[in-house]
């Protein structure tokens, strides 16, 4: 599948690859410890990695769901491909916060850094929760920050 979208993995890779999460499997084109490794710089590396290779992420997402039908499969964050059961993702688990602690999805805020069509976080659009994009650790801090002064 790599070869045929012409994909070439980087010489320096920063923690597992592939990372079975429970609810998930997650590829990370550069590691899943890069920013744990780095810092900012690993943040900076996935921001230059995504500029220049949304479209090739896309384009093998959609290649591993054609080897993989049965499940769902989903271009995530800056740099990883995420393959879930079909039908769990971000909606479902807004849908579990709703049915199981009771709070009602119109109070709900949703942060994400994948809120396009294709992205992970997109799910979430559907359920009807406010939601708010964001591009790094840090406008999520912003967020949470401004939340806590509110209330």
């Amino acid at each position: 599948m790599f070869r045929e979208t012409g994909y070439k993995h980087p010489k320096k890779t920063y923690g597992k690859l592939i990372e079975n999460r429970g609810s998930q499997v997650s590829f990370s084109f550069l590691g899943q410890d890069v920013v744990k490794i780095l810092g900012k710089r690993g943040i900076k590396m996935k921001e230059d990695w995504k500029a220049k290779n949304t479209p090739l992420k896309m384009k093998i997402a959609k290649a591993v769901a054609k080897y993989l039908p049965d499940l769902e499969v989903h271009a995530a964050g800056f740099t990883t491909i995420d393959v879930t059961n079909k039908g769990i993702d971000k909606a479902y688990g807004i849908n579990q916060i709703h049915e199981h602690l009771f709070v009602p999805i119109k109070n709900m805020l949703f942060v994400g850094d994948a809120i396009f069509p294709g992205g992970n976080d997109y799910a979430v659009v559907k359920t009807g929760v406010g939601y708010m994009p964001v591009k790094n650790p840090e406008d999520t801090k912003r967020i949470i920050r401004q939340l806590l002064v509110c209330h």
